[in-house]
């Protein structure tokens, strides 16, 4: 997996915040390219797509910063549509990290929360 036109969050060009919600929208569309399993794809996230980052509790917020990775809009937008399930998503996700420079820790921590958080609280595998 590699991404192309995305770079990293701290340049605060990708982002919006939305006043008074917990909402993001994405100003500037990005892709990246995937090679999941068999599948090679390009992944196109709209302009004006809301994210809200990555729901995670509260108090995790002191360990992660939720704004640091695209790879957080990526996984948003690979879960609001039907091309990949869950767990798909998730890996991308697992690998995206990877690709932004995320430490192994983080990435683990990571991927562990969205697993559990699919299966105890969306249902899904």
């Amino acid at each position: 997996m590699k991404f192309t036109n995305a770079v990293r969050l701290g340049n605060n060009w990708l982002l919006k915040k939305l006043s008074n919600t917990p909402f993001w929208a994405v100003c500037e569309p990005f892709f990246w390219y995937v090679e999941y399993g068999s599948k090679k794809d390009k992944i196109s996230v709209p302009e004006w797509f809301l994210t809200d980052m990555w729901s995670i509790p509260r108090l995790l917020w002191i360990f992660f910063d939720k704004t640091k990775y695209i790879s957080f809009i990526l996984h948003d937008y690979l879960c609001s549509n039907t091309k990949y399930n869950r767990k798909q998503a998730d890996l991308i996700l697992l690998e995206a990290l990877r690709i932004e420079w995320a430490s192994i820790i983080e990435r683990t921590c990571i991927y562990i929360w969205v697993r559990i958080w699919a299966m105890f609280w969306i249902g899904k595998k």
